[in-house]
């Protein structure tokens, strides 16, 4: 049906759409430039804030995971793993970790990162928060050294915080025993400090643990310290009944080092860092042994040490000051030569100082090396032919000085007692094989047979008694002079001449017998001199009486 022309929907004609232009700028634009601005922000603050990225080596990656494992310090985050892979040799694990540049600085050689996981041992339990959170890795800083990028992770936590006040000391002992590093140290029973390091000594005969005592127990460890493995328990059995002997529990499972000062009159100052004590097996050991503090020397020996071993003492006028270490033969490949070093340990403690001058200790024995200090091996057991090693003042000796050119410093030796007896023996024999023996006993055969003929002589037998007569008569002589009387004197004095011809006569026939070759001959004409020297001193007395026969009785006075 169609629609009428006066229809009112047909007849209105339809509006046209009326275009308006809104304006230039839209509110809604705001919208991604802050968008944009934000995200310029966050990029700069991330680069602000990151830090550098380093790589840690570590035996084992459990426990971590890249991009959720943290690095913390003080539980403070400072930094994130991004990557974990294997090294070329598939030995190691490389970690890969973007720090904060608030520990940058802190990155040096002496950085240290462990990773931390819950740990139950003997007397501690630690990383109980990481059975929820996971395994993270920790930090100490460094605080000295150049930055590095490259870091060997440890698998263990360090046993004493770097920050910790105390001092650090070393032990050397032949054997390890129970000990680790982490095993307790105690100081009359209470815990004072811990194992830190434990290695092997360079030349392979022992082993060495670092140990760390904390403030103020530290001040207790002084020259006369005693250490010992308290590890297990010590048993001793006696008269007084069964004593046991262990620090804690922890010791006994786990193993732990005890040690005492020994008390002394000498003012004892606290030891310096890093010094080196000795481990004894217990505490026996370390009662028995009083002196731990040693100085070490060498003395080179040319003569054989056969009877000298280790352990042999070192004494100075017969005490004990020190013992024999080790003894090595060196053979010098350039002048092909033999020498024996002989190690040997001093310990200054045994030796008590007195005295204004305050000289110090490592002085004096280079003070008595410039005053004749010599080293001498000796026989100290004829039956074992034990030897030690005798230090004692020569102030014959040729001026020496220690030398300090070695591995330790060298000490002047002098021959021993037996190599002296052996060159002063073949001085002896060098001087008596010089003497002319065939000629001296040639000359003494000749003499016993001038003598043996003397013997069967009528001249001798004459001319003794020549000499008997002589001496008959000067006895009458001396007694007619004790007389003394005046009228006798001339009588005398002709006895006198008479007695003096008959022993010149005597001695002229005995010079003619004997000859003055032979010892015993020389014996007898010294003899006969004598008897003609009495003679003549006789023969001055008479005529002396003669020019003045008062003499007798008023006695020899001033004559003029």
């Amino acid at each position: 049906m169609n629609q009428s022309p006066t229809d009112p929907a047909v007849a209105e004609p339809i509006p046209e759409p009326e275009i308006q232009r809104g304006k230039r700028f839209s509110i809604i634009w705001l919208i991604p430039l802050i968008a944009v601005l934000v995200g310029v922000w966050l990029a700069v603050k991330a680069v602000r804030e990151t830090g550098p990225t380093i790589t840690i080596v570590f035996k084992s990656a459990e426990g971590l995971m890249p991009g959720k494992t943290e690095i913390k310090f003080k539980d403070v985050t400072v930094g994130k793993v991004q990557n974990i892979q294997l090294s070329e040799d598939l030995s190691q694990v490389l970690v890969t970790a973007a720090m904060s540049r608030d520990v940058a600085a802190h990155l040096t050689r002496d950085t240290l990162f462990w990773i931390v996981r819950a740990r139950v041992a003997v007397g501690e339990v630690s990383g109980l928060s990481t059975l929820f959170s996971g395994a993270y890795i920790g930090m100490t800083p460094g605080t000295d050294g150049k930055v590095v990028h490259r870091f060997e992770g440890k698998e263990k936590p360090p046993a004493i915080s770097r920050n910790t006040p105390g001092r650090q000391f070393n032990l050397s002992s032949e054997k390890l025993g129970s000990l680790a590093i982490g095993s307790p140290v105690y100081y009359r029973q209470v815990k004072v400090g811990r194992v830190t390091n434990v290695d092997m000594a360079e030349d392979g005969t022992g082993v060495l643990l670092g140990i760390f005592v904390k403030a103020p127990y530290h001040n207790q460890v002084k020259r006369s310290s005693r250490f010992y493995n308290a590890s297990g328990l010590d048993v001793n059995i006696s008269a007084d009944g069964v004593r046991v002997d262990t620090p804690s529990l922890a010791s006994l499972l786990v193993g732990g080092i005890s040690f005492f000062t020994i008390k002394d009159i000498k003012t004892a100052q606290p030891m310096a860092e890093d010094h080196e004590f000795i481990l004894y097996d217990n505490l026996d050991a370390a009662n028995a042994a009083y002196y731990s503090y040693r100085e070490y020397y060498l003395l080179y020996f040319k003569e054989t040490v056969r009877g000298l071993s280790a352990g042999a003492p070192v004494d100075f006028h017969g005490i004990k000051i020190g013992e024999v270490i080790s003894i090595r033969l060196l053979f010098d490949q350039d002048k092909l030569t033999f020498r024996i070093p002989v190690l040997i340990a001093i310990e200054p403690d045994r030796i008590d100082f007195s005295g204004e001058l305050a000289i110090p200790e490592y002085k004096v024995i280079e003070k008595l090396v410039e005053k004749g200090l010599r080293a001498q091996q000796r026989t100290g057991n004829l039956l074992t032919g034990q030897c030690y090693v005798s230090m004692s003042i020569h102030p014959d000796a040729e001026p020496r000085k220690i030398r300090t050119d070695d591995a330790y410093p060298v000490l002047p030796t002098i021959p021993n007692t037996v190599g002296e007896i052996t060159a002063t023996a073949k001085r002896l024999l060098a001087r008596f094989n010089s003497l002319p023996l065939e000629e001296t006993l040639e000359d003494i055969r000749e003499a016993a047979r001038q003598v043996n003929a003397m013997t069967g002589s009528k001249t001798l037998e004459s001319a003794i008694d020549n000499i008997d007569k002589s001496f008959a008569e000067f006895k009458k002589v001396t007694s007619d002079l004790n007389d003394g009387t005046l009228p006798k004197v001339n009588g005398m004095l002709d006895q006198a001449r008479q007695s003096l011809a008959r022993g010149e006569e005597a001695l002229a026939t005995a010079n003619t017998v004997l000859g003055e070759g032979a010892p015993i001959v020389y014996n007898l004409n010294r003899l006969l001199l004598e008897l003609q020297e009495a003679a003549r001193a006789v023969e001055v007395l008479a005529d002396y009486l003669e020019r003045h026969p008062d003499a007798i009785i008023f006695g020899k006075g001033d004559q003029k």
